[in-house]
């Protein structure tokens, strides 16, 4: 009889503590922040207009360079870069057979979107948050 006892308790100990195991480990989902998959948080969004004839290749310039993309004349594009912490930021506009311009800086930190928008002529070009 006690040989029942003692397992029976043995048994209620156990379900005890994988209960609260269980309970502890929870359903919430933790997120690393070195994973290239949640990168939405630790990078910023370029939304740029183009309003020259020409289309213009677009770079970030910060501590290093970028090349983003192409944006064709009269035309918009939207891009995404890696951006883990708060720091100036400038695009370098390169125009087809045409002019090269540097923006001013702006102030960007993470999950922040800037918009650029290029104009005819280049250097009257604006880049802002």
């Amino acid at each position: 009889m006690k040989r029942r006892a003692t397992s029976w308790l043995r048994f209620a100990a156990t379900a005890i503590v994988l209960a609260l195991v269980m309970g502890c480990t929870g359903s919430r989902e933790v997120t690393n922040p070195f994973d290239p998959r949640s990168a939405s948080s630790q990078s910023i969004r370029i939304n740029v207009e183009n309003n020259n004839f020409n289309e213009a290749t677009v770079r970030a310039v910060a501590r290093t360079e970028r090349r983003l993309g192409v944006v064709p004349g009269n035309g918009r594009e939207s891009f995404t870069l890696n951006w883990p912490t708060v720091d100036d930021l400038r695009i370098r506009i390169d125009i087809l057979a045409g002019d090269r311009y540097t923006t001013n800086r702006v102030s960007v930190g993470p999950g922040e979107t800037v918009y650029l928008q290029i104009m005819n002529p280049v250097y009257r070009s604006l880049l802002r948050r």
